[in-house]
């Protein structure tokens, strides 16, 4: 009977996913893997429960997650990304660390990370490129650096974004430019620092 009712579980998430109509598979077998799940209920407290005696998705296996983990940064990426739902599935899910993240975003084509925030950079991510950069900088990968960072000022709601950069995102991007200063050109530094509004 539970089997029963697990499958039939798991075709009412396929019809829910398809009548929603996730962006991709990857979306849609998410809901299906989750159909098991039940939302709490009202009275429900989470912090009653000492221990919790199963993972959170009994249907998310071990071996799929140390596949996943192993994935070396030249494979992530390869990945094609043409959109702003698969850079943040990238970016998000399959780097699992900084350095992953700041191998991804320096690999990427400047005309594909135009077109995929010409509509508009989310905001906070423009502080966590900043961040990524900040942290891994290479001197060798100053040029591609600079010119991530000026195409990032052609994306849709750029000034916006800038203004709602932490102090540790704007010290970030400070330090950058700093950098860059003596790695790279100078007059183009300059210019990047005035659009980024970084005082010299």
């Amino acid at each position: 009977s539970s089997g029963i009712n697990a499958e039939y579980g798991r075709n009412e998430a396929k019809i829910r996913a398809v009548n929603n109509k996730v962006a991709s598979y990857e979306e849609f077998e998410d809901i299906v893997k989750a159909s098991h799940l039940k939302p709490l209920e009202k009275g429900d407290r989470i912090s009653d429960i000492k221990v919790f005696k199963q993972p959170w998705n009994i249907n998310s296996g071990s071996g799929e997650n140390a596949q996943t983990g192993s994935k070396s940064s030249s494979e992530i990426s390869n990945v094609s990304v043409a959109n702003v739902n698969q850079f943040n599935r990238v970016w998000k899910r399959q780097c699992k660390t900084s350095q992953e993240q700041f191998t991804f975003l320096t690999e990427l084509d400047c005309n594909r990370i135009h077109r995929i925030f010409q509509a508009e950079i989310a905001l906070g991510l423009l502080g966590e490129f900043f961040t990524v950069i900040h942290e891994h900088y290479l001197s060798e990968k100053s040029e591609i650096i600079a010119n991530i960072l000026y195409t990032l000022t052609k994306c849709g709601r750029f000034d916006l974004s800038l203004q709602f950069l932490s102090q540790k995102e704007q010290d970030s991007l400070s330090e950058i430019m700093n950098n860059l200063s003596s790695d790279w050109n100078h007059e183009n530094v300059c210019q990047l620092k005035s659009i980024y509004k970084v005082e010299t």
